[in-house]
């Protein structure tokens, strides 16, 4: 409305079943009585389980088989959140480590004596009153937070944990302590740190409300680069893990060394990364029809005396022509074949600004017709 996007409301459609089949039935049906037409379906965004998103079976296949040309766009946020956890169970280092975090979040949150334990020893070795947050694969930006609380009171928590062992004689307490008193834990959390925040804050970039489309490809791009960096010898978590070494092994007993960070990063730390990427990116390869509507933004076409004005955006439109050509007639309305050239009209030989600026609104309008 008036050039904004309109969000309504309609209704909760109850069902029988939760089956793609019933699901695709009730929206067909829910669309029909309020009289809006499916086959004009432009988009859909669900979540990632395969009741919706299959590419088969899944309700979204089910409606494009009705409205063929119907972006589905996985929930951004959800899809880095399932790229962080597979990446994580597939790397066997840091899928032990996010299930030690379980551990230690149930261990604190449901005895408020324990809890109050590990209050008393940050307050005496003046670190931060934080509680573990709990470490979840459907809630976003849980592990981020779970990991910096746990780094930030690291030294509280174990002693928290032994002090409790040496008065209660609880085998949890002993057990997760020995597992955060290993080298391969604590390096592991180091890297998290630096790692999650940026998976983080590209997720938050995404939940902006008004995000530039053509600005997503070149955002998920800055990530996957800077995630490379994690790999590095002397990597920024890696330097920060190095200076808090003596007040660490204090506390901890652990034992670090250049060596055995070495051989965490070539064993754990680069397939993880390495997982971690490829599922970012085989995620997003659907965002090239998205980001190519980009054209649209008319602040976004270049100065009539540019010399990219008269290429601009032939990429993208080959890109929207790929998808959504199949709705075009095949002859134009003055018998010609559609082409590119029938699509994009000869710039006039008549040079100025009046008919710069003709030539610049009648392809615009020809690109938007398309």
């Amino acid at each position: 409305m008036d050039g904004q996007p309109v969000e309504h409301f309609l209704d909760i459609v109850p069902l029988k079943a939760t089956d793609a089949k019933t699901i695709y039935s009730a929206l067909v049906e829910f669309m029909k009585d309020k009289n809006i037409p499916i086959s004009k379906l432009v988009g859909m965004g669900f979540d990632g389980a395969a009741t919706f998103s299959g590419k088969h079976n899944g309700v979204q296949s089910l409606l494009k088989k009705i409205s063929p040309h119907a972006l589905f766009v996985h929930c951004h946020c959800h899809l880095l959140q399932l790229a962080c956890v597979q990446a994580a169970n597939a790397t066997s280092g840091i899928k032990h480590v996010y299930i030690t975090l379980t551990t230690l979040w149930k261990f604190f949150h449901y005895s408020p004596k324990r809890a109050e334990s590990l209050k008393a020893v940050q307050q005496v070795l003046d670190l931060p009153e934080l509680k573990v947050v709990k470490p979840s694969d459907t809630r976003w930006l849980s592990h981020e937070c779970c990991v910096k609380a746990v780094k930030a009171s690291y030294s509280a928590i174990v002693t928290a944990l032994n002090n409790i062992y040496e008065q209660t004689h609880a085998p949890e307490a002993l057990g997760i302590s020995k597992a955060l008193c290993r080298p391969s834990t604590l390096v592991a959390i180091y890297l998290l740190d630096y790692v999650l925040p940026q998976v983080a804050k590209l997720s938050r970039a995404l939940q902006t409300e008004r995000i530039d489309l053509t600005a997503i490809t070149p955002l998920v791009d800055a990530t996957l680069n800077t995630l490379d960096d994690a790999m590095l010898p002397a990597a920024n978590w890696v330097l920060e893990l190095m200076d808090a070494k003596n007040e660490i092994e204090e506390v901890t007993d652990i034992t670090l060394t250049t060596e055995s960070i070495a051989t965490f990063q070539g064993q754990v730390a680069e397939p993880f990364i390495r997982m971690l990427k490829a599922n970012i990116s085989s995620r997003f390869i659907s965002q090239d029809i998205v980001s190519s509507f980009g054209i649209f933004d008319p602040k976004k076409v270049p100065a009539a005396d540019s010399s990219d004005f008269h290429t601009y955006g032939e990429d993208l439109i080959d890109v929207l022509l790929a998808h959504y050509g199949a709705e075009l007639p095949a002859k134009t309305a003055g018998g010609d074949e559609y082409t590119k050239e029938a699509l994009f009209p000869a710039k006039p030989e008549r040079s100025g600004k009046h008919f710069e600026a003709t030539y610049r609104r009648s392809r615009k309008v020809t690109c938007t017709c398309s």
